[in-house]
């Protein structure tokens, strides 16, 4: 099982390209200690299991994506190439949660940051994550 920590850490990678902006603001907004929006808290208890399996198939999609651009990343030689790959690598991860069946950029950021404040929800998502990657 995956745990929560290793959410945490997916969660927080996703940062390599959210520190451009490239990614929706709720995406970028990885700090585990920002204040949730009450929109995301009121969301928080409305997902069901379809979603939270959808949620983590994109999620696996995206992580994989950002494990594909780390190397580069951390290669980079300047903040301009460094700039570049966070852009590729947002714009592929973006592409990934568009084309994911049965969820929406809008409800995966939701989900995001409510996985970040509510560790049950956090759990789940982790269990789900357990059976894609089966």
């Amino acid at each position: 099982m995956i745990e929560t920590r290793k959410l945490t850490t997916i969660l927080a990678g996703c940062g390599l390209v959210a520190a451009l902006g490239a990614l929706p603001a709720a995406v970028a907004a990885n700090d585990v200690t920002s204040d949730p929006t009450p929109l995301v808290l009121a969301q928080a208890t409305a997902f069901d299991d379809e979603k939270i399996e959808a949620f983590a198939a994109a999620l696996v999609q995206v992580e994989e994506i950002r494990a594909s651009y780390s190397g580069p990343f951390q290669a980079a030689q300047t903040e301009e190439q460094r700039q570049q790959i966070n852009q590729e690598a947002a714009q592929e991860m973006m592409e990934a949660v568009e084309e994911a069946p049965n969820i929406t950029l809008e409800e995966y950021d939701a989900l995001l940051q409510a996985a970040q404040q509510d560790p049950e929800l956090a759990d789940r998502i982790n269990q789900a994550v357990e059976n894609t990657q089966i």
